[in-house]
């Protein structure tokens, strides 16, 4: 059974999130074996079977406290056709606090083509707009400049700590964290607005792009 019914678009239409399904399971597996994605989550085994990945799926399907999406890209504007592309969700929910952690992990192939903007910010809207959580909270690996960098200089997101040997890798070595947060007043105050303004802009190449194929 999946773990919830919700399916949510970017104003552009260039991303979906949907819940899991089997027949991600593969993708799933691919993905989070991948070396690029390894090398900023360490923890991860270095390879994750379909079987594994169909477990995870359904013991996480279960869990009430996180609510996993599977990212779809659009690959053809015309038939509105799209293609799995990674994932994310939030979790560890505190309902008493109105808390939660949100993560994703996309297909390196498709980084720094604001498919990450348009992700997050489906996300956030759903986690501090729908859910009326107060406070998200995100953790990345203190050497991962492109995930700091956004999280920084796109989302605003405030650095409340470094915590040294935060994360152990399975060779034995840790990684130092970088823990980050936005609360539901900052996404009201601006924050919002600016991942829109964003995301206008992809829509705008779009559109571009169709006209010259005409």
């Amino acid at each position: 059974m999946p773990q919830h019914a919700i399916s949510l678009v970017s104003p552009t239409r260039r991303v979906k999130l949907v819940p899991p399904n089997p027949a991600d399971d593969e993708a799933v597996s691919i993905l989070r074996s991948h070396p690029t994605i390894r090398r900023h989550l360490p923890s991860l085994p270095p390879g994750l079977s379909i079987e594994s990945a169909r477990l995870r799926r359904e013991q996480r399907a279960d869990d009430p406290l996180l609510v996993d999406f599977h990212i779809y890209t659009l690959t053809d504007g015309a038939s509105e056709s799209y293609a799995f592309a990674g994932i994310t969700g939030i979790f560890r929910i505190d309902a008493e606090h109105a808390s939660c952690e949100a993560g994703l992990i996309l297909s390196p192939e498709l980084h720094r083509a604001g498919y990450a903007t348009e992700t997050m910010y489906l996300v956030l809207e759903y986690a501090l707009g729908k859910r009326g959580i107060h406070r998200v909270t995100f953790e990345t690996a203190e050497g991962n400049e492109a995930m700091r960098g956004w999280l920084e200089r796109v989302l605003g997101a405030t650095l409340e700590a470094r915590r040294r040997e935060c994360w152990r890798g399975l060779d034995g070595t840790y990684l130092d964290v970088c823990s980050y947060s936005i609360l539901e007043w900052e996404w009201r105050g601006g924050v919002r607005e600016k991942l829109e303004w964003l995301i206008s802009g992809y829509e705008g190449g779009l559109r571009l792009i169709r006209m010259s194929k005409d």
